[in-house]
């Protein structure tokens, strides 16, 4: 310990003996729109960019690490019961889940023709994963508010298997605190989820002079919904929610950067002519949810396009944004969402470009994740005792140079996937109460493991807290991950395996993931295999070549 004296002294000698020097790098920057070829239509939910045919041919390097979408998305509330609702919806109603990217369920990319990414369901989890490990809370201090990424908490999670305030089945959607500690009973949903408060006031502000929660009517212009269209932000309009009318739109301004959507866009940071095709598929679609004056519960989920609800509609408990609002007789509510699209690459003009040209060939390795969502294989139902049910699931696939398997386990539902509630915070979290023992995984004929895993503390500090982490969280005085092991020990209980140092880089091999439910719910598990792949890329004319299949 004895470098750590004087520290201060050694800053101030070297600052002082030190020159500044100035920076030269480029001569100009310019940030380029590049449309999409779905306007004006977007009812499919799949929306490309060709990049190519835009800039190709273009002065200066694109970088695709500084690339976003711009993304319109709109919620709206509906009103579908015959009778009018009792009050007027507020902007805090309804909230994105955490993470802008969950918009999204699957992309798509080809460079210079050569497919890099393919698409599949559910392989866009894996972002979740990222954020949770390698984003910082000073990340999120910066960040947050533009990628709604506030993590949610775990004492605000409930169940209720009938409908209640919150919802039905696991719900997360509490901005009041219900009950205090050591005064409550067991089981009663205490604290507020910050994370979902958080999230829903960075929704777009109101543009229509109304008279309800969160609402200053004599600040509201009447030429704020020009204001709010010349700056490019959101807008929430809501109305009287008369029976069969819309009671809010949410029109969100949604900034998706590319480096969220895939650890691939990290590498593709100076390009000349980009030859770049960029499919992605929006998550759209509608939840039907049944109501009394004071309860709800969904009666449906329907997915247009994607697999997962990415919005959440407040509970409608006391002092929470939904009390108060819903009709006195039994109702309906139908909370729909879907896309538009742009985006915006930064070109920089480099002022002295002589490094890349003499070494245009950059080699870029990147992570690929396949996905496999495996249902009713490990207990169904609730019951009182222990599910105690085996697994081993036998992935579909081989793979070269495996780097990590995670396993994410969700509730087994009967009315729709946790993941598809508007009332839960799934994907974010995971199965509550989730206990899985005896977790192995086998590479090839090999184990990973030198004994099955079993507890918690095994899984969080030897493998969970480490994937994504500065100096692989063995370091104090700087550190990066967003969740506690009593976060992931209640909501995010996802195993993760290191199998950096089994895998073979030129050999494909098979994976079997194996262990025991031993909780009181059934439960239905997505396994994602995240593999190394590897392309070279010239940065004068963009051509790409393959090294790894």
């Amino acid at each position: 310990m004895s470098d750590t004296y004087q520290l201060a002294d050694q800053f101030l000698y070297e600052s002082s003996l030190k020159s500044d020097s100035t920076t030269n790098i480029s001569k100009n920057k310019r940030i380029v729109s590049v449309s999409d070829g779905n306007f004006p239509s977007y009812s499919s939910g799949i929306i490309t960019y060709d990049v190519s045919s835009q800039l190709t041919g273009g002065k200066g390097f694109a970088s695709l690490r500084d690339a976003y979408i711009a993304l319109p998305y709109v919620v709206t509330l509906k009103n579908t019961g015959a009778a009018a609702m009792a009050a007027a919806v507020n902007r805090f109603c309804v909230g994105l889940k955490t993470g802008v990217w969950n918009v999204v369920d699957s992309l798509a990319l080809e460079i210079n023709n050569q497919s890099v990414v393919t698409e599949g369901d559910y392989r866009l989890y894996a972002n979740n994963i990222r954020a949770m490990t390698e984003w910082s809370q000073n990340e999120v201090v910066k960040n947050g508010a533009e990628a709604f990424v506030y993590p949610d908490d775990w004492q605000s999670m409930s169940f209720s298997s009938t409908a209640g305030t919150s919802g039905d089945g696991f719900t997360n959607n509490n901005t009041n605190t219900n009950g205090s500690v050591g005064l409550a009973p067991e089981g009663v949903q205490l604290a507020e989820n910050t994370g979902f408060i958080n999230r829903v006031t960075c929704n777009p502000q109101p543009v229509s002079a109304i008279a309800s929660n969160g609402t200053e009517t004599a600040q509201r212009s009447s030429v704020s919904t020009t204001i709010a269209q010349q700056n490019g932000k959101g807008a929430f309009v809501t109305t009287a929610a008369a029976a069969g009318q819309i009671a809010g739109t949410w029109y969100h301004m949604l900034k998706i950067r590319l480096v969220d959507l895939h650890p691939i866009f990290k590498e593709l940071d100076l390009v000349g002519n980009p030859q770049i095709k960029l499919k992605l598929k929006i998550n759209s679609g509608f939840c039907d949810i049944g109501t009394t004056s004071t309860t709800m519960t969904l009666t449906s989920t329907t997915m247009t396009s994607g697999n997962t609800v990415p919005v959440m509609i407040a509970s409608a408990a006391a002092s929470n944004a939904m009390n108060g609002v819903l009709s006195a007789s039994a109702g309906s509510l139908r909370l729909a969402f879907g896309p538009l699209q742009n985006n915006l690459t930064p070109v920089y003009d480099i002022a002295a470009p002589t490094a890349i040209v003499s070494k245009p060939i950059k080699t870029v390795r990147y992570l690929e994740t396949y996905a496999q969502y495996i249902t009713k294989r490990a207990g169904t139902g609730a019951q009182t005792t222990q599910q105690n049910a085996s697994f081993a699931f036998q992935l579909s696939g081989s793979w070269k140079n495996i780097k990590t398997i995670a396993l994410i386990p969700f509730s087994e539902t009967t009315t729709c996937e946790q993941f598809q509630s508007p009332f839960d915070t799934a994907p974010w979290t995971c199965q509550p109460g989730s206990a899985i023992k005896s977790f192995q995984v086998q590479i090839g004929n090999e184990n990973l493991f030198s004994k099955t895993v079993d507890y918690d503390f095994e899984s969080f500090n030897d493998e969970f807290k480490k994937i994504g982490a500065i100096n692989g969280s063995i370091t104090h005085e700087i550190a990066n991950g967003l969740i506690d092991a009593q976060k992931w020990a209640t909501v995010q209980r996802i195993l993760v395996a290191d199998c950096s140092r089994l895998s073979n880089k030129d050999v494909p091999q098979s994976v079997i993931v194996s262990g025991t439910n031993a909780c009181c719910q059934g439960m239905n598990a997505l396994v994602l295999v995240s593999y190394e792949k590897e392309i070279q890329i010239d940065r004068l004319t963009g051509e790409c070549y393959v090294t790894t299949a």
